[in-house]
Parts: structure tokens; C-alpha cells; sequence
């Protein structure tokens, strides 16, 4: 089996989406909330670096950007459906050699069953922490 690779979406005539791969740019379901348009107005030095980092902390179970139900529900959403994503090449916009959220979609896809599992589970009780401190509803039962 061939290591998953993250690879350019283009929009060019001709291009095609390649056999076992998934789109995740920003449209899609898997996309990153965060824009990197944002990250280069607030004065990162590498706006893309800064949006893939919010990504990975943000699907982390960090709602401190996006405090809000339907940032949860999307959060629940790609973290239920991530394991669709386990061995498929993914396809974004952003530019080869630079910093994209779909690098850690590959990477939490990817891990061992068990270990992916786990890291779900610590992600939900994370997000239930915060929206109970925040006086919101639970979104997750207790196990």
C-alpha cells in the first residue's frame, strides 16, 4: 500500500481528480474554517502555517476561535466521518511545500484504529469540558 500523499486541486481544463483521492479544500466537508486571507490580514508571516495550525488545533477540540454549536457539529461531523479518509491521497488548494490542513487530516486518518479511536474520544470529552464551562449543553453524553 502506497503512503497517502496530500496533492493540488486544480481548476485548470483537463485536470482531474485522481482515482482514490478526496477533495478537501474549503467547500468541502472536510474543509478548514479557518481562511488563510484572514491569517495574512492579521500579519502572519506564513498565513498558510497559521490556518493549518488553527485547523489541527480547532479539530483538537479547541473552540476558542469558534465557540459556537455549529463549529461542534462540524467538528463531530468530520471527526465521526475521519476514517474514510484512511489510505486515500487528499486534494486541496493549497500549494505543494506549503503548510495545509490536509497534511493533518492524512495524519490523524491515518493512525492505528485504536490510537484514532482514542484521540476522538479525548477530542469529546475536550469539547464537553469547554461548552459546560461556557454554561452551554454537553454535546456528548457521559460514557
Amino acid at each position: 500500500m502506497t503512503v497517502p500523499a496530500r496533492i493540488q486541486r486544480r481548476r485548470t481544463k483537463g485536470w482531474r481528480l485522481p482515482v482514490n483521492a478526496v477533495i478537501v479544500s474549503r467547500p468541502s466537508r472536510w474543509g478548514n474554517l479557518c481562511k488563510v486571507a484572514l491569517m495574512e490580514e492579521m500579519g502572519y508571516d506564513d498565513p498558510h502555517a497559521a490556518a493549518a495550525d488553527n485547523f489541527r488545533l480547532w479539530l483538537a477540540g479547541s473552540r476558542s476561535d469558534a465557540p459556537n454549536d455549529e463549529a461542534d457539529q462540524r467538528r463531530e461531523r468530520i471527526l465521526t466521518d475521519l476514517h474514510l479518509l484512511r489510505g486515500k491521497d487528499l486534494a486541496c488548494t493549497c500549494p505543494p511545500g506549503r503548510a495545509c490542513h490536509g497534511d493533518y487530516l492524512i495524519y490523524r486518518a491515518n493512525m492505528p484504529a485504536a490510537e484514532l479511536d482514542a484521540w476522538i474520544a479525548t477530542v469529546r470529552e475536550r469539547v464537553n469540558r469547554q461548552r459546560i464551562a461556557a454554561h452551554d449543553k454537553p454535546l456528548y453524553a457521559p460514557a
